[in-house]
């Protein structure tokens, strides 16, 4: 792990493959409001690259993706591991001269990124994944679009959570 970079506690490791499984999120086909959060994320922070990750230990698989043509990859020295793992937003105005993530795949890769502002989303207290944007240009984004990343993060728990108590209250009402 590059030096910089949060690192998850075993206990909060340990509910976030819980919460994940419990959801039972993981490798399902697309949803058309995972979907509808991905492209207002990119609209409201006009960034051609926004995604609803999830992190499943050593994964980061994406739930949906806007405008970038993979859906799952390693996890270490993710962005989206350090906001999840930070439980607080991340802005990285050029990561390609960050030195967390001058190695990251998507950067120095065949998309040659140049901007991320992910917003972790949060479940009991532990971040399981994040709302991100990205760009292929260094920039800053306004205060406002960080805040509305953040909310749409919160949109994607609730989302999340009512995966759990739809088969809670399934569940129960089976005879």
């Amino acid at each position: 792990m590059p030096l910089g970079l949060s690192t998850i506690s075993p206990r909060d490791l340990r509910e976030r493959v819980a919460a994940l499984q419990a959801m039972a999120v993981l490798d399902t086909p697309p949803e058309d409001g995972f979907d509808a959060l991905v492209r207002l994320a990119a609209k409201v922070c006009a960034t051609p690259v926004a995604v609803v990750s999830l992190i499943d230990g050593e994964r980061l698989w994406f739930k949906s993706v806007h405008g970038l043509g993979v859906r799952t990859m390693d996890s270490s020295n993710s962005f989206c591991c350090e906001a999840a793992n930070s439980k607080r937003l991340l802005e990285v105005p050029d990561p390609a001269v960050d030195p967390r993530f001058l190695d990251h795949p998507l950067v120095v890769g065949q998309f040659g990124l140049r901007y991320h502002a992910g917003a972790p989303i949060m479940h009991n207290g532990v971040g399981i994944g994040t709302v991100c944007v990205l760009d292929y240009v260094p920039r800053q984004m306004e205060r406002r679009s960080l805040e509305a990343l953040s909310e749409m993060a919160t949109i994607a728990a609730a989302m999340l959570t009512a995966r759990i108590e739809a088969f809670e209250m399934f569940s129960n009402t089976r005879p």
